[in-house]
């Protein structure tokens, strides 16, 4: 095919895309409108000068591992639950409004439209942000601001829970293991996936239909390992107990099994025990959120009454 033609094709392809999808095929440099770089800016400085670490995630950091940009009006910063109050604390201060959403999980911080979501924990309550996070990301620019950007494999496992009907992540973890599975600690994902490798398993075979003939991006050893771990898992007997985790990786999608099918919701128990948690506890209870959600004051008056 000629270059010429090659271009007419690709511009006939973009032409048939609409607004959102062509927000995310734009591949060049992470740029950022002038107003949110300044926030990102501001925000980013301020918890640099007071050394709390964290790292960056979001589309930031798929653009890093990939160099697949997507527009964005938010960023994601990644926080132990340790160090949380003190990131929100250090942010008010720079002017930023602090509002916790969900106690066990998501703050936000905001100056007009632009926000930095501060992130603490996984949605659906199986895992907090701990320092391996920070301990294996790596360095990089944001907004003119050293950053420290979260690592290919942690990303990868947040993303194996997020499949609902308006956002699913499959295309950014196919886009990883294509970009950098080569030099991903699978063994450490592996720790990280845990038992709920079922839905590792399923990306890697979305992603060998996506990409046929690649090699080497996902070693044998991790596809013979999870293979024999589906063959005696389709082998066990079933109790027959009416659960699912299907709330796990999309509340919406699944909510009739819960609400109609009267199915467990591992989801909700899950939360539930994330709430007790001492970290989680003493960040609800902080006096440095000056906007709090209905479902932190629904968290609060539950926990007191518990």
């Amino acid at each position: 095919m000629a270059r010429d033609e090659g271009r007419a094709t690709r511009a006939s392809r973009m032409h048939n895309l609409t607004k959102e999808e062509k927000k995310s095929v734009t591949h060049g440099d992470f740029w950022v409108p002038e107003q949110e770089r300044e926030v990102y800016k501001r925000a980013l400085r301020a918890l640099n000068e007071r050394g709390i670490p964290y790292v960056v995630a979001g589309a930031y950091a798929i653009h890093e591992h990939t160099g697949i940009y997507r527009e964005t009006k938010d960023l994601d910063v990644f926080v132990e639950p340790e160090h949380t109050v003190e990131a929100a604390r250090v942010l008010r201060d720079a002017g930023f409004t602090t509002r916790l959403e969900q106690p066990h999980w998501l703050a936000k911080v905001f100056d007009g439209e632009p926000f930095v979501d501060l992130i603490f924990g996984m949605g659906n309550g199986l895992a907090l942000i701990d320092a391996g996070w920070y301990q294996n990301s790596h360095p990089a620019i944001l907004a003119a601001t050293p950053v420290r950007v979260a690592p290919a494999e942690e990303l990868l496992w947040h993303r194996l829970f997020i499949h609902e009907r308006h956002r699913q992540d499959m295309g950014d973890i196919v886009h990883l293991i294509a970009c950098v599975g080569q030099a991903m600690s699978w063994e450490r994902l592996l720790e990280r996936v845990a038992e709920h490798w079922p839905l590792l398993l399923a990306q890697i075979q979305i992603f060998q239909y996506v990409y046929p003939e690649i090699d080497g991006a996902v070693p044998r050893w991790v596809l013979e390992e999870l293979l024999a771990r589906a063959d005696a898992e389709a082998r066990r007997p079933r109790s027959g107990d009416r659960v699912t985790r299907g709330t796990l990786i999309s509340r919406f999608s699944f909510n009739i099994d819960v609400t109609e099918w009267g199915f467990r919701d591992e989801r909700e128990e899950s939360v539930r025990r994330r709430e007790l948690h001492p970290a989680i506890r003493a960040i609800a209870a902080s006096d440095v959120w000056m906007e709090r959600s209905p479902i932190v004051t629904e968290y609060d008056a539950r926990i007191r009454h518990s």
